[in-house]
């Protein structure tokens, strides 16, 4: 493990043993460590300002790995649907995070519509990435891309998107590359193709 999953795991312990302690004593050493870790990461770390505040923001329940949705539309020309993100300006897939009282594939196509205006119909998985893995930050994510079909696209500029349109991977600049990176777009591209899946 790299430093910066080190010190994630370490974190994650700590948060665990508030959620489940009930020996006061043993309480106040996971508050002491949780009050070291961002001195450790202070002066070593690849982690942004806004990711280690992340990081050690309070959590009142069992840690576990943050879910994101994204999916994956290609058109005859095999471009790639991406959405631009209003505030950093940046191009992603379609997506975002899993939301309470939605199942994947409800939340997917519900981002789908607001994100990209799309109406969309979902086809298979094609991948569940794991950040830690591929681009690490400062929570963990699983993300699950499917494959999807746009049924119909009616785009309106809207609070998280101020575009949206095919691109060719070979022609993509400015990528969004904590949602998704080259390396997994080509992949994607290949599984999309071949009917295979990836899962980390």
């Amino acid at each position: 493990m790299e430093f910066d999953e080190l010190i994630k795991r370490l974190n994650a312990v700590a948060d665990a043993g508030l959620f489940y302690g009930k020996d006061v004593f043993d309480i106040e050493r996971y508050h002491e460590i949780k009050a070291i870790l961002p001195q450790l990461l202070k002066h070593s770390t690849t982690l942004t300002k806004e990711e280690l505040t992340d990081l050690f923001r309070p959590n009142n329940s069992y840690p576990t790995p943050m879910i994101d949705v994204r999916a994956f539309i290609q058109n005859e020309e095999k471009e790639i649907l991406f959405v631009r993100d209003k505030i950093q300006g940046d191009w992603a897939l379609p997506g975002g995070y899993g939301e309470i009282g939605f199942t994947p594939s409800e939340n997917l196509l519900k981002e789908l519509k607001e994100e990209a205006g799309v109406s969309g119909e979902i086809e298979r998985l094609l991948a569940i990435f794991d950040t830690d893995k591929w681009q690490p930050q400062g929570k963990q994510y699983y993300k699950f891309i499917f494959k999807c079909k746009a049924l119909s696209i009616d785009f309106l500029e809207n609070s998280e998107t101020s575009e949206t349109k095919f691109i060719k991977r070979s022609e993509l600049t400015n990528l969004s590359v904590k949602r998704t990176t080259m390396s997994q777009l080509s992949l994607l591209e290949k599984l999309s193709k071949t009917g295979k899946q990836y899962i980390d």
